[in-house]
């Protein structure tokens, strides 16, 4: 997983890579790759002092043939938001344009693959330069000054190493870092191929995402925010998109729930808008008591499918000539007008709601699996679904922002490949609108949660047809996270607090996953429900005879954990084994669900990794 980065401080670039980090999470720093000259002379252990002779060496081309001249670049399309806000045009672009002699890209792996030894990630490093076209160049361009670091783990676990490059090249002209985010993609897969590691499903359907920059995490930080603005932003706009009935709603709306909007028209007149930025509203840092400076995205920043032209391809907006003149009446409104919210409290009741789904789920299953257009509408509108259950309910992305996410990569596809045809499923609107403006965690109805659940299973079957199986594994991984975490609320368990794990069998959690499993492998639920209280009912009654036993956690009916009796367990006590009441089992070890003569979905095993990688429960 790339992540670039530009800059223009090699020297504390480096001598933060070879220090200790932030928290003290960097380990052994070590040079495990670079052009000759740094292997020669640094290859190996490094620390701080020669971390910053390091960095004389990679910008020495600069500071000799370019006597120290900055490499400048200038970001339109900051200029252009600066300028669109009032500020003069000179001064718009002088702050646009920035010294950035200093490439920086981390390469990660997901934390279940491992680690990898320096020589593996030497020639990783290395194939990497090469197919970006930084080395060994077929039209004899010298070769960049650059070094890879390694130093241990992230804080999430993954392994990994970070590339530092010189833009200077030893002659004095740039390198071609141009378009170097999709090339750095492109490269990445061709990388996990020829290496044998874990190909990302997300690139290997071409339906991604940006990823959160470290910039943004730390400004939320800094704000006290749970999320990111990328991420509150995301979740909104989907949902309000798919609640609203017309483009002027949808601005309306956004602008009443406090974000900040301004759009781009087609050059020549402020008749047409052809595209849009928005920004959450500005927030104080809770240290300083300063204003933190809010940041726009674009559309297309936020989701390919939340671009305005392809949001007028799968909303079903009214698209006649007075709500098109509507629209753009109100995107002429100045950024911060709020006129009041669009959508008001929903009439529709919980039943209705889980009718329409269910009437939903059964138009999905009659669209072909070749009509990539209606299948692309059906996932974005579900995804809709989805973020606004996630806004009311999730203080912070959760399983509802994952699924969603999920179903929004499903739903990718250019807006010039969609038809301009009325979308189905206008009765959808209704039920996000309900979604949107209730005021109660109404998706912890575990009916409801069904409904909903079973309006992906559609989208997951498609997925499984057009032969994206890592995509379908995907989403009925976050589907079955999701889904039980509402039966954990409705049985009386906190899923914020520590219980015993959902491998144990019999316990409330283990229950809470089992029926989800049940709602997504369309087991028989009576049959389920039957094995279920059985199992619990004798895990209840084994707590209850373990109670204070030494050696043993504290847990109550829930299976929250209370603490542990810390007393030396005795030799009958490690004979007694785990709370696994079932016949069978071995102690520590996770059962499987009982098979009800159903079929599963398609190499979907949540307790538990199969030969392709695939996610264990919860993760």
């Amino acid at each position: 997983m790339p992540n670039i980065v530009k800059g223009s401080n090699m020297g504390g670039l480096l001598r933060y890579l070879a220090g200790p980090g932030r928290a003290n999470e960097h380990t052994d720093p070590r040079v495990v790759a670079g052009d000759l000259v740094t292997m020669a002379v640094y290859a190996g252990s490094i620390d701080v002092a020669r971390a910053g002779e390091l960095a004389k060496l990679l910008d020495s081309p600069r500071q000799t043939v370019l006597r120290g001249e900055p490499v400048l670049v200038t970001n339109y399309r900051e200029a252009r938001a600066r300028i669109a806000e009032g500020v003069p045009r000179k001064e718009a672009f002088d702050a646009a344009t920035k010294d950035q002699n200093v490439w920086h890209c981390s390469l990660s792996l997901d934390p279940k693959e491992g680690q990898l030894d320096t020589a593996k990630w030497g020639e990783i490093a290395r194939r990497f330069m090469e197919e970006m076209e930084f080395v060994d160049r077929a039209d004899g361009a010298p070769d960049v000054r650059w070094t890879a670091i390694h130093h241990g783990l992230t804080k999430n676990g993954g392994d990994h190493i970070h590339i530092a490059m010189a833009v200077v090249r030893p002659d004095g002209s740039l390198a071609d870092v141009r378009r170097d985010h999709p090339r750095s993609q492109a490269v990445a897969a061709t990388i996990e191929r020829e290496f044998g590691l874990k190909v990302l499903a997300s690139r290997e359907d071409r339906a991604t995402e940006q990823a959160t920059r470290p910039d943004e995490r730390g400004r939320a930080e800094r704000v006290g925010a749970p999320e990111t603005d990328r991420e509150a932003l995301r979740r909104r706009v989907r949902a309000v998109a798919t609640s609203t009935e017309s483009e002027a709603e949808f601005v309306r709306e956004l602008r009443a729930d406090g974000m900040v909007l301004r759009p781009r028209f087609a050059k020549g007149g402020t008749d047409e808008v052809v595209g849009y930025a928005i920004r959450m509203p500005a927030q104080k840092n809770l240290q300083t008591g300063a204003w933190e400076k809010a940041v726009w995205y674009g559309g297309g920043q936020l989701s390919k499918d939340l671009t305005l032209s392809s949001l007028r391809g799968w909303t079903g907006w009214d698209a006649s000539e007075d709500a098109r003149t509507a629209a753009v009446a109100e995107w002429l409104r100045p950024a911060t007008t709020r006129s009041g919210r669009a959508i008001g409290p929903s009439p529709m009741s919980e039943q209705d709601a889980i009718r329409q789904l269910g009437r939903w789920s059964q138009y999905m299953s009659t669209i072909p699996v070749s009509d990539r257009d209606a299948w692309a509408k059906a996932a974005s509108q579900t995804a809709g679904l989805f973020a606004a259950a996630s806004v009311r309910t999730e203080t912070k992305p959760g399983p509802l922002d994952s699924v969603s996410r999920q179903l929004a990569r499903a739903g990718q596809l250019p807006a010039h490949r969609r038809r301009p045809q009325q979308v189905h499923g206008q009765g959808m609107r209704a039920v996000a609108r309900m979604l949107w403006s209730m005021q109660s965690e109404a998706t912890s109805k575990v009916a409801l949660a069904v409904a909903l659940t079973e309006c992906l299973l559609a989208i997951m079957d498609m997925l499984a047809e057009r032969d994206r199986a890592q995509a379908a594994k995907m989403l009925a991984s976050h589907a079955h996270r999701s889904l039980t975490q509402v039966h954990m609320r409705a049985a009386g368990i906190d899923p914020t607090r520590r219980t015993v794990p959902v491998t144990e069998v019999g316990s409330p959690p283990w229950a809470a996953a089992r029926r989800s499993l049940a709602v997504i492998n369309r087991e028989d639920q009576e049959v389920v429900e039957d094995e279920v209280t059985t199992t619990v009912s004798a895990w209840q009654a084994k707590r209850t005879a373990f109670a204070g036993r030494p050696g043993t956690l504290n847990v109550d009916e829930f299976g929250h954990v209370l603490g542990e009796v810390r007393r030396p367990p005795t030799s009958a006590d490690r004979a007694a084994g785990p709370l696994t009441p079932q016949s069978g089992a071995q102690p520590g070890k996770p059962t499987r669900p009982q098979s009800t003569g159903q079929t599963q979905f398609p190499g979907y095993n949540p307790y538990g990794r199969d030969r392709d990688r695939g996610q264990g429960h919860g993760r």
